[in-house]
């Protein structure tokens, strides 16, 4: 039984009595580990892990583990603490992997997610110009979908995403725990060769699908919100599709292969027409994406070097904006 008095007591501080494989076998049950799994993964005795799980209890006040439950699950008290622990054990992983750079006086990375679209296309010159401006200063770069990149931020395992943000879909907990600052509005983008034969007359999504496809990842944005656009029309999904995440790729693709269409962000869709030649089709009526934007936890702390970063990355924006007459946002004419 947990005793919530003596876990209210000062005497009895969550820090001072917390342990890290405490902390640790909350990831695991996160992970799906039941008290077998995580003795090995600690390298103790499955007795040992329940005693520490008790202990556990005892200090917090309430049940983490759901005894019901096959595999040891978290109950909902043991959710509530699951970000936390996460970010805990991050912020000590990226520890474990700077020292030896703090050692020699250097200082610790910028941990940056994004699509790897938004990072070919939007990230690339305001990073390598900070990094240019800032010396001794490092970045990492993460790519992944947005839903991947999301729950890395929440485990503390970046220091912020710049990508799309889904707020209308997004729970109660995601918005309490992050706060999104907008870049610009986007929308899917449709790209072809200027040899596509009858590329000028291509201004509906039902004409497109007799052509041959290359898209992000189905599990991405841009292909959910082409799943629904085709099923609100009342159309079949496209038949001969090729899958890549990478925006060269896309390019080398269309350019040898006119004929096939290319759907990606408008940032990306920009990109190819800038440096591949290619051409944006105007399709009607436009399929609009979650908003581009700054992702970051209301819990982080203040942190000048990133600050210093985003601050060059909203000058890339505005600068693409006003040069484009704000047509980030817009489809091409």
């Amino acid at each position: 039984m947990v005793n919530k008095e003596a876990a209210l007591n000062p005497a009895h501080s969550v820090v001072r009595r917390l342990r890290l494989p405490q902390l640790q076998m909350v990831r695991m049950a996160g992970d799906g580990a039941n008290f077998r799994e995580m003795a090995g993964a600690l390298h103790v005795t499955q007795p040992a892990v329940t005693k520490m799980a008790q202990e556990l209890e005892r200090t917090l006040g309430a049940e983490v583990f759901d005894r019901s439950a096959s595999g040891r699950r978290l109950s909902a008290f043991g959710l509530a603490v699951l970000p936390h622990a996460q970010r805990a054990l991050a912020a000590l992983d990226q520890l474990d992997n700077e020292l030896p750079r703090y050692r020699d006086g250097g200082q610790p990375a910028l941990r940056i997610g994004s699509p790897s679209f938004t990072a070919a296309v939007l990230l690339a010159r305001p990073v390598a110009r900070w990094l240019q401006q800032t010396p001794g200063a490092r970045v990492q770069m993460s790519d992944g979908v947005s839903a991947q990149l999301l729950a890395a931020l929440k485990a503390g395992e970046l220091d912020c995403v710049i990508g799309s943000f889904d707020e209308a879909s997004s729970n109660d907990g995601d918005l309490a725990q992050l706060h999104f600052e907008r870049l610009y509005d986007d929308h899917v983008t449709f790209v072809v060769h200027p040899d596509t034969p009858g590329r000028t007359r291509l201004n509906k999504l039902g004409q497109l699908l007799d052509l041959p496809w290359v898209t992000p990842p189905r599990d991405s944005q841009v292909w959910k919100v082409l799943r629904q656009a085709f099923t609100a029309a009342g159309l079949a999904l496209p038949s001969g599709v090729l899958e890549t995440s990478s925006v060269q790729a896309i390019g080398t693709i269309l350019s040898e292969a006119p004929g096939t269409v290319g759907a990606m962000r408008v940032d990306a869709g920009r990109y190819l027409v800038r440096h591949d030649g290619l051409e944006m089709l105007p399709i009607t009526p436009a399929i609009k994406l979650p908003q581009i934007g700054i992702l970051r936890l209301h819990s982080a702390q203040p942190s000048a070097a990133l600050d210093g970063l985003l601050a060059v990355v909203r000058a890339e924006v505005s600068t693409l904006i006003t040069q484009r007459g704000a047509g980030l946002g817009r489809r091409p004419r």
